[in-house]
C-alpha cells in the first residue's frame, strides 16, 4: 500500500497495512466523546439508499503535532473501465458515503470540525488501449470569485477520487508507480512470479509483511477475475433467453447447467426454450 500512497495521496501518510475486506465484516459501533474506531467496516448500509460494498476501505494517519489525524481510504479493482456510467462519479458517491457514515462513528452532535477526509481509489488493469498507464486525480477546491481566503485547505479538501489505468506487465510505462502495480494487478502472472519481479526490477525486499500483502492483492485480483466472468456469463445468458435461443445451445456457451438457467430465466421472467 505504500506505493499507493506515495503516488496517490496528496498528504505524507502512513498507511494502515491490514487491509479490511468483504469476509472481515466487524460490528458497527456507536461513539460517544471522542472515542474513535480503529477497525474498519467494508460494507455501508443506510434506510435511504442501498447496501454498497467496499473491495478494501483502511485508515491512514498524518503526523500532525502531538495527535495523529486520520484519512480513510477506499481501494476498488473495476475489471470493466465502461461499466455504463463514469467510474469518477461512482467514486465521488461512495466518497460522499465514507463521510456521511461518519456520523456516530467519527464524530456525534455537530462536531463537523472532526470529519475525516476520505480517498476513493480505482485501479483498472484492463482498460481500453488508448487509457491504459495513465492516473487522473479529481477533488474538491476552493474556487474564489471576490475577496480573501479566510479558511484552510483542509476545512474543504475532503474527498479525492484517484484513477489508475493499468498497462501491459511486460512494457514499460516510463513511471515506477505504474510498472509496479502492472505486475502486481497481473492476471497473466502467478504469485510467486510477482514477488520474484517485485525483488529483481524494483528492488522491493520480501519481507514476511509485504509478501503477505503481495498475497492479498493476488487473491484479490485473482477473485474479482472470476467475479467479472461470472458476471460476464450471466449477462450472455440472459441475452441469449431473451432472444430465445435453445437452452442446449447456451449451456455449451455459459458452461451453466439446467437448474442455472432456470434461475437465471426466472430471474429475468422469461421461459426457456426446451428442444
Amino acid at each position: 500500500m505504500q506505493y499507493i500512497r506515495d503516488n496517490c495521496l496528496k498528504e505524507e501518510a502512513e498507511v494502515s497495512t491490514h487491509a479490511v475486506h468483504q469476509d472481515e465484516l466487524g460490528e458497527d459501533k456507536r461513539l460517544g466523546g471522542d472515542e474513535r474506531v480503529e477497525g474498519m467496516n467494508t460494507e455501508s448500509n443506510s434506510i435511504q439508499e442501498h447496501t454498497i460494498y467496499y473491495d478494501i476501505r483502511l485508515p491512514a494517519f498524518l503526523p500532525e503535532g502531538n495527535e495523529r489525524v486520520r484519512l480513510i481510504l477506499n481501494l476498488e479493482i473495476q475489471l470493466d473501465d465502461t461499466p455504463g456510467y463514469p467510474i469518477v462519479k461512482r467514486g465521488f458517491y461512495y466518497c460522499g458515503r465514507m463521510i456521511s457514515e461518519q456520523y456516530g462513528t467519527v464524530f456525534v452532535d455537530k462536531h463537523y470540525e472532526k470529519v475525516e477526509k476520505v480517498y476513493s481509489i480505482w485501479i483498472c488493469p484492463d482498460p481500453a488501449k488508448k487509457r491504459k498507464n495513465g492516473i487522473f486525480k479529481y477533488h474538491t477546491i476552493e474556487d474564489i470569485i471576490y475577496g480573501e481566503p479566510y479558511t484552510k485547505e483542509e476545512n474543504y479538501d475532503l474527498m479525492e477520487v484517484v484513477i489508475l489505468n493499468l498497462g501491459d506487465a511486460d512494457k514499460s510505462s516510463d513511471l515506477a508507480i505504474l510498472d509496479l502495480l502492472n505486475v502486481l494487478f497481473s492476471t497473466t502472472i502467478t504469485s510467486e512470479e510477482k514477488k520474484q519481479r517485485l525483488h529483481n526490477e524494483f528492488e522491493i525486499a520480501m519481507t514476511v509483511e509485504f509478501e503477505s500483502e503481495v498475497q492479498e492483492m493476488c487473491n484479490l485480483s485473482e477473485a474479482l477475475v472470476e467475479q467479472g466472468r461470472a458476471e460476464r456469463n450471466i449477462s450472455i445468458a440472459q441475452m441469449m433467453i431473451k432472444e430465445r435461443e435453445p437452452v442446449e445451445k447456451i449451456e455449451r456457451y455459459t458452461g451453466y447447467a439446467l437448474e442455472k438457467l432456470k434461475e437465471i430465466a426466472n430471474g429475468i421472467g422469461m421461459p426457456l426454450m426446451m428442444e
